[in-house]
């Protein structure tokens, strides 16, 4: 790579207006073309949720369950915890019981100061907001620093100190208008814990950080254990200051739990896993494989699967061809993230990313706040992207689908269209293509398609 070349064909100040221009469209013009024009009941805005975020306004989608479970693990029980809650009292807590650790931290600032349902009384503000605006606020410096030092390392003869602050206050915004991030918040959403943690694993790994980053992923693996396949990706390639960092924090993790919860209740965590793998979810804000199929499929049983209901009560009902579909999608996704391949620096970071991307794509329940882990991940392919128009043009179209709320999708529920409620994975599976694609593997010679989308080999003049 010339790298003297790309320096003079890449300029720090046309980059942050060609930024600031695409934040001002797609955050502003779009948004506001989608209010005004979309029918009533479906111009809901990313913008919306974005005010919400803003004036600390939150639900307690996550923490008003935990703390129900909580109570339930803390007091003497004979039946197991996922028995009594996830089976026999159909509670939807669907992550580990080492997960239940960031709700006692919260409570320890008072049991009170904790929305756990829609009326909150307590002390303003309520742990989990002042926590949420924390780990947005670490998403977002992650997200920063991940740009600036792609940037310094494949365009070293750029003066990009001379814009960084404007890149940074941009980030800012691409951050706040977000959806998946800003959705997470206003849900009550631990997930904006894990958006965190992740932008910040990325970060370590691009400074040579093994031992952190693998914290952090251990750290995630705790709440969403399909994180821990980052394990066998890490011993593929021999990064072992990585893979034990992720086993220690694994295992202390689920040492503390053991000591909290007991044997029991972690052991009946694994009945839960298999449940939901087996069965999935139709709503619409499921954008995984298993969800597009479980939609297609609700189009004759729509009271048993729901597309625009969310049942609270239960999941999709079992069904043969989704789950092996679903399987085999599982499987392939899986198998490419986790095969070696070779690379250094720029390219072992695309590859980190793939991982992680994976991990959300391969899981059956990948909630649209699930993709907030995107946000850096664009932040690197943009760079890698720049002196590629084909590349460019799709970057924007994912970031585009992925950042924004379309409820006017929702009128295809009850057709074959409603693929088009996909879009979120649609632009998922575009942005793991284009990782793909920048660490030079060519998806469509693997599927036999070549000339499915123009791409062109950057060249230099």
């Amino acid at each position: 790579m010339n790298q003297g070349v790309q320096s003079s064909r890449v300029d720090g100040l046309s980059l942050t207006r060609s930024l600031a221009l695409f934040l001002l469209a797609n955050a502003l013009v779009l948004n506001g073309a989608l209010w005004l024009l979309a029918p009533s009941g479906y111009n809901e805005t990313v913008l919306q949720h974005s005010w919400q975020v803003l004036a600390g306004e939150g639900m307690d989608d996550s923490w008003g369950i935990m703390s129900q479970v909580l109570d339930y693990a803390q007091a003497p029980h004979s039946t197991p915890l996922y028995t009594e809650i996830f089976f026999n009292r159909h509670i939807k807590f669907q992550y580990s019981p080492a997960s239940l650790f960031a709700i006692s931290l919260m409570r320890m600032f008072g049991e009170g100061r904790v929305r756990v349902n829609e009326v909150y009384n307590g002390p303003w503000p309520p742990m989990d907001i002042v926590f949420s605006s924390i780990f947005i606020a670490l998403t977002t410096v992650a997200t920063a620093l991940i740009l600036e030092l792609q940037l310094r390392r494949t365009y070293p003869q750029t003066e990009w100190h001379k814009t960084t602050a404007l890149r940074a206050m941009l980030v800012v915004g691409f951050a706040l208008t977000f959806y998946p991030i800003v959705k997470a918040f206003t849900l009550g959403q631990i997930q904006v814990w894990i958006n965190a943690m992740f932008a910040l694993a990325v970060l370590a790994w691009m400074l040579g950080w093994r031992a952190s980053s693998g914290i952090l992923i251990g750290l995630i693996s705790l709440i969403k254990p399909h994180y821990s396949l980052f394990l066998v990706w890490g011993a593929l390639r021999a990064e072992w200051r990585f893979v034990i960092a992720v086993v220690a924090t694994g295992c202390l993790g689920l040492a503390a739990s053991v000591a909290a919860f007991g044997l029991a209740d972690n052991l009946d965590y694994l009945s839960v896993l298999l449940y939901m793998f087996q069965r999935g979810e139709a709503f619409y804000p499921n954008q995984s494989i298993n969800g597009l199929l479980n939609r297609l499929t609700s189009i004759h049983q729509p009271e048993q699967s729901g597309n625009l209901e969310f049942f609270i009560d239960r999941y999709a009902p079992f069904n043969a061809w989704i789950y092996g579909l679903s399987m085999a999608a599982t499987v392939v996704i899986l198998l490419m993230a986790v095969i070696p391949r070779p690379g250094h620096g720029d390219k072992r970071v695309l590859d980190f990313c793939t991982m992680g991307l994976s991990a959300v794509l391969a899981s059956p329940i990948a909630w649209e706040h699930h993709y907030g882990i995107l946000l850096p991940i664009f932040a690197v392919l943009l760079v890698g992207a720049l002196e590629s128009r084909p590349q460019i043009i799709a970057l924007g179209i994912c970031y585009v689908l992925a950042s924004n709320y379309f409820p006017i999708t929702q009128l295809l529920a009850g057709s074959l269209l409603n693929v088009g409620q996909s879009y979120v994975l649609a632009a998922a599976l575009l942005v793991l293509t284009l990782l793909y694609r920048q660490q030079g593997l060519d998806i469509r010679r693997i599927v036999g398609v070549t000339e499915l989308w123009p791409w062109r080999r950057r060249t230099a003049d």
